[in-house]
C-alpha cells in the first residue's frame, strides 16, 4: 500500500481508511461520510439499514484507520504529509512555493533534525532553525497580506512632507494624503 498523500485529502476528512470489499478501496473519512480516494470529489453518507444509502459502505467496514496529522503551527518541523510553503536558496529565499513535507529525519551523525519538502518536481531539505518552511497560508491570509502591501505602497507613494512644522487637523491631513495619492495616479477600479 502506498503512503497516504494528505495533500489530496478533502478539508472535511479527519482520517484515511481501507475497505476490503471486492478488493481494497482507500477512503477519506470523518464521522458522517466517506469519499473514495482518487475518485471525483464526491462524499457519501455511511450506509446500512433500509434507507436510500443502504448500499454505501458502513462505518464498521472501514479498517486500518489513520487519523489526519495535527495541524502544524510553524513551530518545530512539520509532520509528514503537511501542506507547507517553502523558499529556496537559489531564489535567495525571497519567493514562497506550495509544497508538502514528504519526510522528517535526523542526520546520520545525530546532530540535527530536518524535513524534506517537495514543491512540484523540486525537493529540498530544511532544518528547523532556518525558518524557510512555514504553514500554508489560507486565501484570507494571502488577501490580507496583499492588502497590507498595497496600503504600504500607497503610503510610500504619497510621501507627505510636513517638515515645515505645520500643525494640521485630522481632516487636513487626510485631504493632503488623498491629494498625494491622486497625484501618484491611484484611482478607483470599476468592476466590469
Amino acid at each position: 500500500m502506498s503512503k497516504i498523500d494528505w495533500s489530496k485529502a478533502p478539508e472535511w476528512a479527519d482520517g484515511h481508511g481501507l475497505v476490503a470489499h471486492h478488493g481494497i478501496t482507500e477512503v477519506w473519512i470523518n464521522m458522517d461520510q466517506y469519499a473514495v480516494v482518487g475518485a471525483e470529489d464526491r462524499a457519501y453518507p455511511y450506509g446500512g439499514g433500509t434507507g436510500d444509502h443502504r448500499h454505501n459502505f458502513t462505518r464498521g467496514q472501514i479498517q486500518y484507520i489513520t487519523p489526519r496529522p495535527a495541524r502544524w503551527d510553524g513551530e518545530g518541523l512539520p509532520p509528514v504529509g503537511t501542506l507547507v510553503e517553502a523558499s529556496f536558496a537559489c531564489e535567495d529565499f525571497e519567493k514562497w512555493h506550495d509544497g508538502v513535507c514528504v519526510a522528517v529525519g535526523e542526520d546520520p551523525e545525530g546532530r540535527e533534525d530536518f524535513c524534506v519538502v517537495q514543491c512540484g518536481k523540486k525537493i529540498a531539505m530544511y532544518r528547523d532553525e532556518a525558518k524557510r518552511v512555514r504553514p500554508r497560508r489560507t486565501p484570507e491570509q494571502i488577501a490580507a497580506e496583499q492588502r497590507k502591501s498595497a496600503i504600504d505602497q500607497m503610503a510610500a507613494d504619497a510621501q507627505l512632507d510636513f517638515s515645515a512644522g505645520e500643525l494640521l487637523t485630522a481632516r487636513e491631513y487626510v485631504d493632503c494624503a488623498i491629494a498625494a495619492l491622486h497625484d501618484a495616479g491611484y484611482r478607483k477600479q470599476v468592476a466590469p
